[in-house]
């Protein structure tokens, strides 16, 4: 069977565009991840439900099972906490579909506790628009 150099081309050029797309897709969701981080945002019911799907569920670092109320927020009062992530990358599990993994390392400025967690974190494409529609972080040690 004789190679049609213009097939692999095109699979070439298919896989280049797939890379492009999903660097992309790495900035935009990494930036949705930490939007969500935000204490403006996590104060907001308006800013939240922009970012979480209606059935957004999660696995909290605690234990704790959270289920998404629209209207809910993450946060009040002045308590400041500080955040990093780490080694974040993404898996595209279909067209709308992406599964993103990082470590995060949580600072709380009045207690002066660090916390290190693995995270994962499901996102939906809807209307043209990322909504997280899972979470879940896991406690691990430094």
């Amino acid at each position: 069977m004789e190679e049609n150099p213009i097939y692999y081309d095109h699979l070439d050029m298919a896989k280049e565009k797939m890379m492009k797309d999903k660097k992309q897709l790495r900035e935009e969701v990494l930036g949705l991840e930490e939007k969500l981080l935000d204490a403006n945002v996590r104060q907001s019911a308006e800013s939240l439900n922009q970012l979480l799907a209606d059935d957004f569920s999660e696995f909290c670092s605690s234990g704790k099972v959270y289920q998404y109320q629209p209207g809910d927020v993450f946060t009040t009062g002045d308590y400041k906490e500080s955040w990093k992530i780490k080694d974040f990358s993404i898996d595209i599990l279909a067209d709308n579909l992406i599964l993103a993994k990082y470590k995060l390392l949580k600072g709380n400025d009045l207690e002066g506790q660090k916390k290190h967690s693995l995270r994962s974190s499901i996102w939906k494409l809807t209307d043209d628009n990322w909504k997280m529609l899972f979470h879940q972080g896991t406690l691990i040690p430094r």
